[in-house]
């Protein structure tokens, strides 16, 4: 079933929660045929979706201008005060690259790109972040990549990144 306030005639991908299932960020195109991202205000309970505080998806809010502009921006996911996402911007190895930003004082850093260690010059996509509890001074990325040495079209990858980011 569609999800009403979240679709609309454009591409709409790519959700994710932030950790209290108060916020709904997706991508969309809905500019410019650009992806940026966007989210929506959301009231969560017993499992279920039962009320949007912004009313329709035409109050959908896109990310400020340091998250969205004339590349795409795809693919958020929100750890903490952690946003990771994938995108075709300026400076990057090549394709799309895998960013992340952090939200201090009220806003979101300037986004920086992974490095080399984890980017390439092929397309890195939906990166997730989380805890793995393995190593207590690292987080778990997990994305996917079409980069050579994998098994053929895109391939899961894991690494370990510094908790302080």
């Amino acid at each position: 079933m569609p999800v009403a306030f979240l679709n609309s005639e454009f591409n709409d991908l790519y959700p994710a929660f932030n950790s209290d299932f108060s916020r709904i960020y997706f991508c969309s195109d809905r500019e410019d045929g650009i992806f940026n991202i966007f989210y929506v205000d959301v009231e969560y309970s017993n499992g279920q979706i039962v009320g949007i505080l912004s009313d329709t998806l035409e109050r959908a809010v896109e990310m400020d201008q340091v998250l969205s502009g004339e590349y795409d921006d795809k693919c958020p996911y929100i750890f903490g005060n952690t946003l990771v996402f994938t995108s075709n911007r300026p400076g990057g190895s090549g394709g799309y690259d895998l960013y992340y930003s952090k939200f201090e004082d009220g806003a979101w850093t300037e986004p920086v790109n992974f490095g080399a260690a984890i980017n390439t010059e092929f397309d890195e996509y939906r990166p997730i972040l989380f805890d793995a509890e393995v190593d207590y001074d690292k987080d778990m990325l997990v994305f996917s990549s079409n980069r050579i040495g994998g098994k053929g079209g895109f391939d899961l990858y894991f690494v370990g990144v510094p908790v302080d980011l």
